[in-house]
């Protein structure tokens, strides 16, 4: 049976040093025309460099300005992954590694759908499993049984078993599929996936959807007591009950907590507020310094174009300066987490959302999303009590328990009601 967590990538950034040297080979590689007769090439390649940053800039500030579901940034990274799992030996099983560790829903169905491209069972049976918990939407569990079929026909053998548990489930009223879905257990059970087996042995001693059959108990019970134990089934790769490992989201988390936190700390200080603003002051007055003397020269010709080029980007930065210095707190502190730390139950919801859905500076971490559902359903919060129902439903940073997933659905039918 192949198993997304048996195999594993090459760790760390092993798996981006060929790809990384390749693409700053492709980069700086014309630079070297610069002393040659072909100057001409590098320095046209030197413009296209920097026309392509400004562009790229630009789309990150207006994304950033508009809300856009797929920033920039997450474009640039997808591309960047695509250009590595090129040089990758194993891209398949790279994918999933991605898409396990995704720090962004989009990002990990995104990382999925590339490994499903390349046809592989263990892919397959990963997306199976996304779209039966809803990671696809309404596609339910038509779409999960046609990907764990593909998955079971090229030799998965879990994939076999889910789909034998998924027709038990979905078809208990067609007698047709019974035999379908033996068929689907025992091929699973032949593969050596201990579950299958156990199942077959209680299913014929107690005729559970199949003849009564002691010999086949037998046979199937003695199978699964040589076959080796397995604690752990295959669980979504949406499911997330830690923080991200992978290298490239480990990096840039890093960085952004480490700039996060000295920005909080520079603000919190009287001292560091007066430093930023005759910082501000002074930057200004050496943009507009610049930027009239510049017009003053060049206005007899088109030197000021770049400015003009420039224009945009400033007033943005300028907005969006204008706007945090509005709405933004006075001291460094989350004012949400404060809010939530303070007790107040929407922001505990609130911020529980954010950890379930992952973000920029927040890595997705239903462990902590579930603990801040709790605090809220607590205090009487309806949506909250929802939420960590769904949790206790799916597991997701809480231990499955249908009767907790039961007990807080009924106490927010009746706060709704109330």
């Amino acid at each position: 049976m192949v198993s997304a967590r048996a195999s594993s990538p090459a760790g760390g950034w092993a798996v981006w040093g060929r790809a990384m040297a390749w693409l700053l080979f492709i980069v700086f590689a014309p630079m070297l025309l610069f002393p040659t007769p072909l100057a001409w090439i590098a320095l046209l390649w030197v413009g296209l460099l920097l026309l392509a940053a400004w562009v790229f800039l630009m789309a990150t500030l207006v994304g950033a300005l508009a809300g856009v579901s797929t920033p920039a940034l997450s474009w640039l990274e997808c591309r960047l992954r695509a250009w590595v799992a090129r040089f990758a030996p194993d891209p398949e099983t790279l994918w999933l590694h991605w898409a396990r560790h995704a720090h962004r829903t989009q990002t990990a169905l995104w990382c999925l759908d590339r490994a499903v491209v390349l046809g592989g069972a263990e892919a397959l049976f990963q997306q199976g499993l996304v779209i039966l918990e809803g990671g696809y939407g309404t596609s339910g569990q038509a779409g999960a049984i046609e990907r764990f079929r593909k998955a079971a026909l090229r030799g998965h053998a879990e994939a076999a078993f889910h789909l034998a548990e998924t027709l038990r489930t979905c078809c208990q009223a067609d007698p047709a599929m019974r035999s379908e879905v033996e068929a689907w257990y025992r091929r699973s059970a032949s593969a050596g996936f201990r579950p299958a087996a156990v199942w077959l042995a209680w299913a014929y001693e107690t005729g559970d959807g199949v003849m009564a059959d002691e010999d086949q108990a037998r046979h199937w019970a003695r199978l699964s007591e040589e076959m080796t134990p397995q604690v752990f089934m295959s669980c979504s790769l949406l499911r997330h009950d830690a923080a991200p490992t992978d290298s490239l989201v480990r990096l840039t988390g890093q960085a952004s907590r480490g700039i996060e936190r000295g920005w909080d700390h520079l603000l919190t200080l009287r001292s560091g507020r007066w430093l930023l603003g005759v910082a501000a002051l002074l930057l200004g007055s050496l943009v507009f310094g610049v930027v009239g003397t510049l017009f003053w020269v060049g206005s007899a010709g088109l030197f000021h174009l770049p400015l003009l080029i420039l224009g945009p980007s400033i007033l943005v930065l300028g907005w969006q300066a204008w706007r945090l210095h509005r709405e933004g707190p006075r001291r460094g502190r989350d004012r949400l987490r404060q809010a939530a730390e303070a007790g107040d139950p929407e922001a505990c919801y609130q911020l529980g959302l954010r950890h379930r859905r992952g973000g920029p500076g927040l890595p997705k971490d239903d462990l902590d999303a579930a603990s801040w559902f709790r605090k809220a359903a607590e205090a009487g919060h309806t949506g909250a009590m929802t939420a960590l129902a769904e949790a206790y439903l799916g597991g997701h940073g809480v231990v499955r328990d249908p009767r907790e997933a039961t007990r807080w659905a009924e106490a927010a039918r009746r706060e709704s009601t109330s």
